[in-house]
């Protein structure tokens, strides 16, 4: 192959917006390693017919695009029903988030996504956010609608340290 063959194939591979998949509730204990093992992650669950999550992404997208050049993995985490994969794939190219890694979370009961989130006082609420630290352990999270700026410097201070 080419030099400018293979510099094209990598454009297409890099530009190419990411599939969600579709995980069982029984996976959300994963979802850290999943989405960077080894590196901080930052967690967004939200969901097509969430409200709060649709005025919410037009303010954080480009926070969240922006953390995988700093070193975060960032995994948009949908909680609709896997036959909404049409619904989840449609908001996130309306909301300019498809570019990043992304899964539909099939998981009717929110408690034991909550409990393997590891945060006590989140009860399902969306949108949330966690940022965790490169050994997997949560370091902050964000119930309800995030502010970018503190979004963008808890994933700083995880990279910090």
């Amino acid at each position: 192959m080419t030099l400018p063959a293979l510099a094209l194939g990598l454009s297409v591979l890099v530009a190419a917006p990411a599939e969600p998949r579709i995980l069982p509730a029984s996976e959300a204990t994963s979802l850290v390693r999943i989405a960077g093992s080894g590196k901080p992650v930052v967690l967004h669950f939200w969901a097509t017919w969430c409200g709060a999550c649709k005025e919410e992404f037009p303010r954080i997208r480009k926070t969240l695009a922006k953390l995988p050049g700093k070193g975060v993995a960032v995994l948009l985490v949908s909680i609709d029903k896997p036959q909404d994969l049409a619904r989840v794939k449609k908001d996130l190219r309306r909301f300019k988030v498809d570019a990043l890694p992304s899964v539909v979370l099939d998981a009717p009961e929110p408690d034991p996504v909550a409990t393997a989130i590891g945060d006590p006082a989140w009860d399902g609420t969306l949108p949330s956010t966690f940022v965790f630290d490169a050994k997997g352990k949560l370091r902050k999270s964000f119930i309800g609608k995030t502010n970018p700026g503190a979004l963008s410097g808890a994933a700083q201070a995880i990279v910090e340290q």
